[in-house]
């Protein structure tokens, strides 16, 4: 048996390759950014060429980095951004780009939607007692809707709705197009409980239930590199292949969130996620709560963000140019200079409040028509106020997830594992720790949404009987954060601005620059 395990990551930004020993150890990365396209207002896709290429890619620099021994390598198992999905025909060509899961346009069938659910006398909630996720614009299921409504023609040559996991697994050599079933519930046609798309469900929406995608279960073995893709990475022809899991689940499992009791998840990448593991089917009662499974087996209860850490990279491009420029000549990450300027800034940020809805309002208020905005600047602002209050607002998002999760029945959690891009930052894991009210601790390895994808195929190839025993030699907690009482009540009264910032403007601004918008 080897020594090396491997998770290839299709995100949301960009493609990585990540190799690992089986002690958890990162041995060599490569990573590359995948161009992103916006053809109109709220519409966001890439090319699935582009990240098969940059798959290839990414993997062949990772080998050559470090000099990787190809041989050594056990397993290669797939994750990718969730909810994203391109239509393919028979000979498997892609007929339009990747819908990715920022995309809105799926808000615009609401109300046909909601009108079919009626029809059938259904309603919404009834749709997400059945498949586990409200009517919402991040989830694939809407973006389908729309493509089938309002391009026919494409639909009718479609044989598959795939997502990027299956288009990676094909690409390295599975024998088919394999996507994984722990994010089937995306589709909002599914059983929520089982994984297995509704034939009931498909009548209403009008869809086609042999489009849908091959769900298999993850750690499922379904080939082996070709000889045409070692020649392009340097892989070895014959190393097995392993159905993996979504970025989230694969976050999840890499942090050692795999039913531990009383500890969750929190990532702050280009999406904001907060999850909770159960063993047994769950529901949110209130209905705002995404349920999915879990490649350990059970069921994920999430609070889905569509902006987060994305909305920190908007100000980047937005107003830290000056700091780009010294980044790229000092060789010092752009993020840490902006972390350090907004150390600056006390608690609250004197008073400035950032909305950080750039892409609409997911979990729990569901508001598409939410825009981000910088609330209660004076003449004595400063950009030190404007990145601070930037960070509390993507963490006040956060706040409210956990708070839906524990509305709805998950106990209140007793430690928070930290993934994201944000988890690099000690000031923003202090105020996670000090927001959240709870100890906050991070893993020694930055990438776990790639480890959780290797660990899974681990499992698959035998190294480990199953994920928890997989987190006892592979996941490490590299820092902890405890809360700071006097920190948390100052907080607290800077949410409470926070919540009526949103509140004021949710009802009547934001419809009205939704609608100038979309004019």
């Amino acid at each position: 048996m080897g020594n090396y395990v491997v998770g290839i990551d299709a995100g949301t930004m960009g493609v990585r390759c990540v190799v690992f020993d089986l002690k958890g150890n990162e041995v060599s990365s490569a990573y590359f950014e995948t161009p992103t396209f916006y053809p109109k207002p709220g519409w966001v896709e890439q090319d699935a060429n582009d990240v098969i290429a940059l798959a290839y890619k990414s993997v062949a620099a990772a080998l050559s980095k470090n000099n990787v021994d190809a041989s050594e390598i056990i397993s290669i198992s797939f994750t990718n951004q969730r909810t994203t999905w391109a239509p393919i025909d028979k000979d498997g060509n892609f007929l339009h780009n990747m819908f990715i899961w920022q995309d809105q346009r799926g808000a615009e069938i609401f109300p046909w939607a909601r009108a079919q659910l009626e029809k059938y006398g259904m309603t919404e909630m009834d749709l997400y007692n059945r498949c586990g996720h409200p009517l919402g614009s991040v989830e694939c299921g809407t973006k389908a809707f729309w493509f089938r409504i309002n391009m026919p023609e494409l639909y009718e040559k479609t044989w598959k709705m795939v997502t990027p996991h299956a288009m990676l697994a094909h690409a390295f050599g599975a024998d088919d197009w394999y996507d994984e079933e722990d994010d089937a519930n995306w589709w909002l046609v599914t059983n929520c409980d089982t994984f297995e798309f509704d034939q009931e469900l498909c009548d209403i929406f009008g869809m086609d239930i042999n489009k849908y995608p091959l769900n298999m279960k993850a750690g499922t073995p379904i080939g082996a590199v070709t000889e045409e893709v070692a020649e392009k990475t340097g892989l070895v022809v014959g190393t097995p292949l392993f159905v993996g899991s979504g970025d989230q689940q694969c976050g999840a499992a890499g942090v050692g969130n795999s039913g531990t009791p009383g500890l969750g998840s929190v990532c702050l990448g280009t999406a904001g996620l907060c999850i909770g593991y159960s063993k047994t089917p769950v529901r949110d009662p209130n209905g705002k709560c995404h349920v999915l499974g879990h490649p350990a087996g059970g069921y994920t209860m999430e609070g889905h963000a569509s902006a987060a850490a994305s909305s920190f990279r908007w100000l980047r491009n937005a107003i830290s140019q000056f700091e780009m420029t010294v980044s790229e000549i000092s060789d010092i990450d752009i993020y840490d200079i902006m972390t350090a300027i907004a150390f600056k800034a006390p608690i609250g940020s004197k008073g400035t409040i950032f909305l950080p809805w750039l892409a609409g309002a997911n979990c729990p208020n569901y508001n598409d028509e939410a825009r981000g905005a910088l609330v209660g600047m004076t003449l004595g602002t400063t950009k030190a106020e404007i990145l601070r209050a930037a960070m509390e607002g993507i963490c006040f998002e956060m706040k409210e997830m956990l708070a839906a999760l524990k509305d709805a029945g998950f106990a209140e959690f007793k430690i928070l594992r930290i993934t994201g891009g944000a988890a690099r930052s000690k000031l923003w894991n202090q105020m996670q720790a000090d927001i959240y009210g709870c100890r906050v601790e991070t893993a020694d390895v930055p990438e776990a949404t790639a480890l959780g994808a290797a660990m899974i195929g681990a499992v698959g190839a035998g190294v480990f009987s199953n994920l928890h025993e997989a987190a006892e030699d592979m996941v490490h907690v590299k820092d902890i954060y405890e809360p700071i009482p006097e920190n948390v009540a100052r907080y607290n009264d800077v949410y409470k601005m926070f919540r009526a910032c949103y509140k004021g403007l949710a009802e009547s601004g934001f419809s009205e620059i939704y609608a100038f918008q979309n004019k």
